[in-house]
């Protein structure tokens, strides 16, 4: 017997399963929305309260993310958004779970994907960890320069 479910279904299943798996792990969910398959889950890194956004994509992956960087943050760069790049291709480089993203609006996320075929209690549990060890990683070792080039930047403009 061949049980066809449609894309829906599938996202819908991972989606249960992405939720159930933070319960299991005990962790702080503060929203689910149901309609849109995303689940917001607080951790502490840093000393900081972080928002991680976990949703399922078509046409199968649960995603796992959470700023690192604002857009507008990364604007004021200037001409030395290289050294930002560059840095966050050596951090991926060295830290092979380290993933980086950045959207539209130049926000700049570490994020992990999950094949929702391949999805299973400990590739979650080993993708979501790796998050706070990333923006622990990034705050401690890569923003503080980033500050100070935002600074200089800004001392430019302003003389």
């Amino acid at each position: 017997m061949v049980i066809i479910l449609d894309l829906s279904d599938v996202l819908r299943g991972g989606f249960e399963k992405l939720v159930f798996y933070l319960k299991l792990m005990k962790k702080k969910i503060i929203s689910i929305d149901k309609k849109n398959l995303r689940v917001f889950v607080e951790e502490k890194a840093e000393g900081k309260n972080i928002p991680i956004e976990i949703f399922v994509a078509p046409p199968g992956w649960a995603v796992i993310r959470t700023m690192l960087m604002k857009g507008d943050e990364v604007k004021k760069l200037v001409g030395s958004t290289y050294i930002l790049y560059r840095e966050l291709l050596r951090l991926s480089f060295r830290f092979p779970e380290f993933n980086f993203a950045m959207d539209d609006d130049y926000n700049i996320y570490i994020v992990h994907y999950i094949f929702l075929g391949a999805l299973s209690y400990d590739v979650f549990e080993e993708e979501y960890n790796a998050l706070p060890v990333a923006f622990e990683k990034f705050r401690r070792d890569l923003y503080p320069e980033i500050r100070r080039i935002i600074e200089e930047e800004q001392k430019i403009e302003i003389a």
